[in-house]
Order: C-alpha cells, then sequence, then structure tokens
C-alpha cells in the first residue's frame, strides 16, 4: 500500500483529543488537575499496551526505568478516576476514522453478531456475580460484539451479567449503531418473532440468521425435505383468546405479551415475552433450507437461514457461501481472548474490568487495521499465507509502547515477515470444558 494510515497515530490523535476533556470522564472535576507521574494520557496509554502478565510485571514493562517506577496501588488510584466511558469513546471514535474498505459487491457492509462469555476474578460485590446453587459462586461476564466480517474490527459492545443475559435485546440496541446497506449475521438461538419484525422495520438493513429446523416456528418446521428457498409470512398475535378459538381454522402463533400491567405484580413462573408491536402483526421473511453434510448414521444434514436478502442477488447457492463468512467472529473471540490476553483481568472492580475490556477491544482493531494494510508476498507453495496475528500483537503493542508511532512503515514490512498458511476446510470437533477465570498469582513471570 502507497499510503497506509498509520493506525498508531490515528491512535494517539484520539488519546490526545479524549486528554484535553478529560473531566467528561472522570467522577470529579478535580481529578487528573494536580501534576503527576501518571497523566490521564499516560493511564490510557498504559492500559491499552497491558497483556496477560501480573500487575506488577505490566507496570515494570511500560515504566522500567529506577526514576520511573510506578506502585501498583498508585496505578489502581488513578485509574479509579476514570470512567469506561472514556474508553469506549476511544474505541468509537478510531472505528469512525478508519475507514472499511472490504464491501460486498462494492456495496454491502458484512457484520455478524454473537456473545461470548468471560471469567472474571471473584469479587463478591460484583454485579457479574453467578450463583446456581449446587456449584461454588463465580463472576462471569456475557459480551455481546458486533463484528465486521471483512474489515476484521469491532464495531459495537454490550457487556451484561450471565445471569441476566439477553442476546436479542443486545441485538436491538445495536441496531441505530449499524451503517446503511448492512448484512447482518446471526447464529441459532437469535431468532424471535419480535427481532426479525424490528429488522424488517428498520430500512436499509438486511439480515440473515441461522434458524433451528426443530425449533418454535411451525413453518419452518413444514419446510420441503429437500433444498428449497421461499417466502414465508407468519401471522403473529399476542391475544390469548384469539389464538385459543382460532388456532383450529388458521395458522396463527401466540406470543405470551401483557398489555394490561394493571397487577402490582405478577408469579415468577409468569412468561411476558417482548413484543414492539401491535396486537396483530404479520411478520415476512425468506427460509433457504440446503445441506450442509450426512450426519453420522448416514442422513443428510439441513441447515435454514432466515433472511431479507433478495433471491435474484442472493440465489442459494450463495446464501449458503455468505452464511459461511460468519465463522469470523468466532474466531475472532479466540484472537481476542488468547492472543490480546483479553481474559486475563487486572482488577476485581466492575468498571475496571469493563474499561480493560474496551481497551482490548481497541487494541484488536489497532492490530487488525495495521494487518489489513501489511503486504503478503504468495508463493509457490500449496497454501496461500496470513500474517499471524499473535505475533502480530506483540509487534505493534511493542512500537506503541516505544513510541515508535513514526516508524509505521517498518512495522508493517516485519508484519510481513511473520505468516502462517491458510488451510480452508479444516474441521475440528468443539471440545467446551469449564474455565475459571485466571488468579492474580498465577500469571507468567
Amino acid at each position: 500500500m502507497l499510503n497506509p494510515t498509520n493506525s498508531l497515530s490515528v491512535l494517539d490523535q484520539i488519546i490526545n483529543e479524549t486528554v484535553s476533556h478529560i473531566h467528561d470522564y472522570t467522577h470529579s472535576p478535580q481529578d487528573f488537575t494536580r501534576k503527576r507521574k501518571l497523566t490521564a494520557g499516560t493511564m490510557i496509554k498504559t492500559m491499552l499496551n497491558m497483556q496477560g502478565n501480573s500487575l506488577n510485571i505490566e507496570l515494570f514493562n511500560a515504566f522500567p526505568g529506577i526514576d520511573e517506577q510506578v506502585s501498583p496501588s498508585a496505578f489502581e488510584q488513578q485509574k479509579g478516576k476514570l470512567k469506561p466511558d472514556c474508553f469506549k469513546h476511544i474505541f468509537h471514535q478510531f472505528n469512525q476514522q478508519i475507514a472499511n474498505a472490504q464491501l460486498l459487491d462494492h456495496h454491502y457492509h458484512v457484520l455478524a453478531i454473537d456473545g461470548s462469555d468471560f471469567d472474571l476474578p471473584w469479587n463478591p460485590t460484583s454485579k457479574y456475580v453467578c450463583d446456581f446453587s449446587k456449584n461454588k459462586p463465580y463472576c462471569q461476564m456475557h459480551v455481546n460484539t458486533l463484528y465486521d466480517l471483512l474489515n476484521k474490527s469491532y464495531q459495537d459492545c454490550i457487556s451484561q451479567p450471565k445471569t441476566a443475559m439477553d442476546e436479542r435485546s443486545s441485538v436491538l440496541a445495536m441496531l441505530d449503531h449499524l451503517p446503511d446497506d448492512s448484512i447482518v449475521m446471526m447464529d441459532r438461538g437469535y431468532p424471535s418473532f419480535n427481532l426479525i419484525e424490528n429488522l424488517n422495520r428498520h430500512q436499509g438493513l438486511h439480515y440473515l440468521i441461522r434458524a433451528k429446523l426443530g425449533g418454535s416456528i411451525k413453518e419452518i418446521q413444514n419446510l420441503p425435505d429437500g433444498e428449497c428457498d421461499q417466502a414465508i409470512a407468519c401471522r403473529v398475535t399476542t391475544s390469548n383468546h384469539y389464538y385459543v378459538t382460532h388456532k383450529s381454522s388458521e395458522n396463527i402463533h401466540c406470543i405470551q405479551h401483557y398489555w394490561h400491567q394493571y397487577q402490582p405484580f405478577r408469579s415468577k413462573n409468569t412468561k411476558d415475552r417482548r413484543w414492539d408491536f401491535g396486537v396483530f402483526c404479520t411478520v415476512k421473511f425468506r427460509a433457504c433450507k440446503f445441506q450442509i453434510g450426512t450426519t453420522a448414521d448416514g442422513k443428510p444434514a439441513w441447515e435454514v437461514l432466515i433472511t431479507n436478502l433478495p433471491a435474484k442477488q442472493f440465489p442459494l447457492p450463495r446464501m449458503k457461501r455468505l452464511y459461511h463468512l460468519r465463522w469470523g467472529i468466532e474466531t475472532a473471540f479466540s484472537k481476542l481472548k488468547y492472543d490480546l490476553g483479553a481474559i486475563q483481568f487486572h482488577s476485581k472492580k466492575d468498571q475496571f474490568i469493563e474499561m480493560e475490556l474496551y481497551a482490548n477491544l481497541i487494541m484488536y482493531n489497532v492490530v487488525s487495521a495495521a494487518v489489513n494494510q501489511a503486504y503478503v508476498a504468495q508463493t509457490n507453495h500449496h497454501h496461500w499465507d496470513t500474517i499471524n496475528f499473535k505475533l502480530a500483537t506483540r509487534i505493534v503493542r511493542y512500537y506503541y509502547r516505544n513510541n515508535q508511532q513514526a516508524k509505521f512503515q517498518a512495522l508493517l514490512i516485519q508484519l510481513g515477515t511473520y505468516l502462517v498458511p491458510i488451510r480452508p476446510g479444516r474441521k475440528n470437533k468443539r471440545r467446551l470444558k469449564p474455565k475459571r477465570a485466571v488468579s492474580f498469582v498465577y500469571r507468567v513471570a
């Protein structure tokens, strides 16, 4: 690239702009007014460069000189003056200033929404405490993210306690941050009539949602046995009386939503599902069914996608290839957690954990912006090559920690020397096992 965008310099400019009105993101107007070693800008940059080591090691890496040494208690006191909104502001400002050059058909932004769990250090006063009675209580945060699949960057983030997670409500909260002409992909567990109708009414938005064959939508259960592409209209009501009296004569769905909230309280067993529209509504979508392989007993395995994309421009074979891109958000979570070290927090307080989460999302986008611009020389080997993201995070952080933003061209050249092969079509069984947060005393020296 002849004129690369220096993502490190862009990040510095945004931090300087944020520091110029830092009192918008502090708890008191008197914070960061006195001259101290740990200024607001130094605090922000130090947190952005943190990895998975203990806090003492992180501070030693940031301030190696004997005259600039900083104690963990001093660092925590200064950090307590900041609000998580400071890093949230930097995160969104960076996304606005780094252009998303990759578009599908030079027109569509291709995005994915998904969530992942983060195990946190134990804090009995945290809002993220999970107590499922049978096991020892622990702290866990569910993070919902909006991810740009073609430009490989996080665009939005909403964190929720694991015990109160609601992925569908997080999608509705992110709708206002979506650019025009977007295609949003979601996995199983997201489809609901309320979500689909909200997406249908959002102008300029397209969606692609994986659905369960045996789910609650009867029209999907009744699809033909082979591959098919059908337009479906589901009649929905919140009137239980109408549903009971008409379900035998017409195909209708009932949503258990209570309009009249005159009762002071309801039983904990009462179901009240979210519904943002009238008593009667017709929810329309396109259902695409295709085979993705065979099961262990030799039977065909089917996949169903719910979408509003035009069938002429996106026929069934292309829908299958398009949805395969959604796997990019799964690998992005892996890189965020294990390449950048986002699972190893350095604090117990909720607001500090949220700061570190946004700091890691910022650095992921900074690294990704550099990787997207680096030149990868292709050879006549069997596989194409791509840049090693784990080493890219180390290199970018090294340049940023040592204030070598001006050497961005050298950084891009160095990134191009650490390559790994791309092996398409690889399949590995997911082995899920319980994990706990890494204790503060069990960190790499």
